[in-house]
């Protein structure tokens, strides 16, 4: 069976894959869907932005409960929450149970995506890291380019609902399997494990660390952007529930290049390669801010993809190898996704305001200002203390 397989690197990358494919199956129609429902564009935002918060919170604790009581268990909880959570989309799917249900996304969401990956970098070698990291997000990414895709289809030919029901079987289903997989880790927690103030002053340590949370942040708050307002700005340019697929697959499919972009950032450096990324990611979601049809926002939006799959690959990596030199890496991992996180929160909650004084387009520029001034401004940091660990690592 695959779960008494020996190969450590395949089991979460597969969990990881099918994960993401149930959750991506609705999230292109969430913003649609609560609309369906009676929620504002102003309180989208709101709503969107508990998923975030969750994240800032939960994820110190996530990482390092994963590093004291085993990777599999915090796995299986994750599952569980995002089952909860669509259930709560769809039954009693009022306002107060949509809320809930981006609550238990939220931590469903950082106790699967991180801990996998977590996971995975527990297995890697030095030198290597970038590529074997990169393999496993280019695989977990065909869950987030497939479920678009997917659920679209299954929303254009059935109903708007319809794409959840198939998410809750689904993960009703993954949950019976992953209680097959055995956890032989022995528990062993303290009472600081919870207090994420913990995690985060060891991650703040860090200089290098510090840099990386400003970036994340900035780049974070495109996220809601993206999952809250371009389908409806597609919507708006007269496209589709298919048109809507079409882009996020089209986005979702640049990360299969991480695999190789893992790769280049171990040969290039991963420091180098965060930097570059950035820059060029910022450049072209800004462009796509200014584009008045659907067939620019989508060559713009998937330039904009392809930046990012190397700004993620590049950005996993240089922290992990930190995390591992330390011994925190679900720490590590964790402390980041709580800060990032914020930009996430933030936007979302100020994003439906922008839409309606400034235009939904506009978001896109402003969010890609925003990550173009921040990677310039941290970059002193970054190179300041990477030609110290250099120097140390010589010696």
């Amino acid at each position: 069976m695959f779960i008494n397989t020996k190969n450590k690197i395949l089991v979460p990358t597969i969990v990881s894959t099918i994960f993401r494919f149930l959750v991506y199956l609705y999230v292109p129609l969430l913003s649609i869907y609560f609309k369906s429902i009676g929620i504002s564009d102003k309180m989208l935002g709101v709503v969107f932005s508990f998923f975030p918060l969750v994240l800032v919170v939960s994820s110190p604790i996530v990482g390092l409960l994963s590093d004291r009581i085993g990777r599999k268990r915090i796995i299986y909880l994750g599952v569980l929450a995002e089952f909860l959570a669509v259930l709560l989309y769809l039954w009693p799917g009022t306002l107060a149970s949509i809320i809930i249900g981006r609550i238990f996304s939220g931590i469903g969401w950082g106790m699967v995506v991180l801990i996998t990956l977590a996971k995975v970098q527990d297995k890697v070698k030095e030198g290597e890291r970038g590529a074997k990291a990169g393999v496993f997000l280019s695989i977990s990414f065909a869950g987030v380019i497939l479920g678009p895709i997917v659920g679209t289809f299954l929303a254009d030919m059935f109903s708007l609902r319809f794409p959840f029901f198939i998410s809750v079987i689904g993960l009703a289903i993954m949950l019976v399997w992953l209680s097959l997989w055995k956890s032989h880790h022995k528990p062993v927690i303290r009472k600081q494990d919870f207090n994420p103030f913990y995690a985060i002053k060891k991650f703040l340590a860090e200089k290098k660390l510090r840099a990386m949370a400003l970036i994340g942040v900035a780049m974070n708050a495109r996220m809601a952007v993206i999952n809250i307002f371009l389908p409806l700005i597609v919507l708006s340019f007269g496209g589709g529930y298919k048109e809507v697929g079409i882009i996020f697959f089209l986005r979702g499919a640049t990360y299969l290049l991480q695999g190789f972009a893992g790769r280049v950032a171990d040969k290039k450096g991963s420091r180098n390669m965060v930097i570059i990324s950035v820059l060029v990611s910022s450049v072209f979601i800004i462009l796509a801010g200014f584009t008045r049809s659907y067939i620019p926002l989508l060559i713009m939006i998937f330039l904009e993809g392809l930046a990012s799959a190397f700004w993620n690959i590049s950005a996993w990596t240089f922290m992990s190898e930190i995390g591992v030199r330390k011994k925190m890496e679900g720490a590590v991992l964790g402390s980041y996704i709580s800060f990032a996180k914020i930009g996430h929160f933030v936007f979302a909650m100020i994003s439906g305001f922008i839409a309606v004084a400034l235009g939904m387009s506009s978001l896109l520029i402003i969010v890609g200002v925003l990550s173009l001034v921040t990677v310039l401004g941290v970059m002193p940091m970054l190179a300041s203390k990477y030609k110290v660990m250099q120097n140390k690592e010589k010696v």
